[in-house]
């Protein structure tokens, strides 16, 4: 999220640290720009429900600029706060300075361009994207198509057909209840626009009336900041404005999440670089042959039974045991498995010459731990499978997408 509120607050002011030591905050760790913004609480609302790849897309027209001069005169209101404003910065002191800022501010708008903007914040779900086979990168292609499709600048590229699920905000390869995509929209200067349209057909004509309005109702696009103790006539309320600056800043700042996340799972469904899960219909799958009776597999003598597990290309067999009523308590660890397959279980007499079929069973899984009693020949067998869903998994058969923030 760092990223973003970075990208974000450089686009309005790419200037706003000169004049104070704020580089100390940064190589420790610590964003301090944008923390106040509405597009960090959209942000922060997001990131604690799941992990998010955040795409910014914008249009700013600017029809007018103009700056104030190297010494502004300052107003009345704002003399008389300083005249009551002590000549040092402390902790005794600190709640004086703090009144100042949050009535005036920590920067003054030395040039400004004046117009209209537009400005799109989308937050596609990281891991839904993956399970969707689309990298970040190919999420943000699709995105910038869509606004341009939107704004009506080009139609969808053929090369881009693979977009439609994105633009479409559908999730095919997860069963989901809520959407991929969820986006924060602003829009600054003119009129008669909220700044919606669709991503898949030309819905512009919003936005072409909007640009028409720009030049009668402009707004500030872009501007360029001094921080506001250079205002400050005594010397020595100078420096201490410039403390009081640059304690708020770091105490309004968050930390930097630039790392990529470290899988707590060895799960091999798992990718190794974001974490997510390549595919949905997948668990890990245990299966304990329990046991049979009243078995008849010889006419005459004891049956020496024994069980098979098939699970698609999985295999395994027991031990023989030579009784009507063995107890097997065979378990097996098949590892991660594809839920959409049949468990089957078959129950067998060894025989001199051919093994007699006794019985079989065929049970499709559902995450969760059951037991089951099948029919064989002259009685019955028992055997029990526990299916646990991969990491960000869930619902019955592994096939739905569970959002996590980590």
């Amino acid at each position: 999220m760092s990223l973003l509120l970075h990208a974000y607050t450089y686009e309005e002011s790419d200037d706003w640290m000169v004049g104070l030591n704020v580089g100390k905050f940064v190589s420790a760790g610590l964003e301090v720009g944008g923390t106040r913004s509405r597009v960090y609480n959209f942000a922060t609302a997001k990131t604690r429900q799941d992990r998010y790849t955040f795409h910014i897309h914008r249009a700013t027209c600017r029809h007018y600029s103009y700056r104030v001069s190297n010494t502004p005169p300052l107003s009345s209101e704002f003399s008389k706060d300083l005249a009551k404003l002590p000549s040092h910065y402390s902790p005794s002191t600190k709640a004086q300075y703090r009144r100042i800022i949050g009535t005036y501010g920590t920067h003054y708008i030395r040039q400004v361009d004046l117009g209209g903007r537009y400005r799109r914040v989308t937050s596609a779900r990281t891991c839904l994207s993956t399970l969707n086979g689309l990298t970040s990168s190919q999420v943000h292609k699709c995105l910038s198509a869509g606004v341009s499709i939107g704004l009506g600048m080009y139609s969808l590229p053929i090369g881009l057909k693979f977009c439609n699920t994105v633009l479409q905000n559908q999730v095919v390869s997860a069963s989901y209840s809520h959407r991929l995509l969820e986006h924060y929209t602003e829009v600054v200067g003119g009129k008669g626009w909220n700044g919606e349209f669709a991503l898949t057909h030309n819905n512009s004509q919003g936005y072409q009336k909007w640009l028409t309005t720009l030049k009668d109702h402009p707004d500030v696009v872009q501007y360029s900041l001094r921080p506001l103790y250079e205002l400050l006539p005594n010397s020595n309320q100078k420096l201490a404005m410039k403390a009081a600056t640059e304690q708020y800043l770091k105490e309004n700042a968050v930390k930097t999440t630039t790392t990529q996340p470290s899988c707590s799972s060895h799960s091999s469904n798992l990718d190794s670089k974001t974490c997510c899960p390549k595919q949905a219909w997948r668990g890990t799958l245990v299966v304990t042959i329990i046991r049979a009776w009243g078995l008849k597999g010889d006419y005459w003598g004891t049956t020496e039974g024994y069980a098979k597990l098939r699970y698609g290309s999985i295999y395994h067999k027991t031990r023989v045991i030579k009784s009507n009523y063995p107890r097997w308590d065979a378990r097996y660890y098949l590892g991660e498995v594809d839920t959409h397959l049949g468990l089957k279980i078959e129950v067998w007499d060894e025989d001199w010459g051919r093994d007699d079929y006794l019985g079989s069973c065929v049970k499709y899984l559902t995450q969760g731990t059951h037991t089951f009693s099948c029919s064989a020949k002259g009685g019955g067998f028992q055997f029990q499978y526990t299916l646990t869903c991969a990491p960000k998994l869930t619902g019955s058969k592994c096939d739905q997408y569970k959002p996590s923030p980590q």
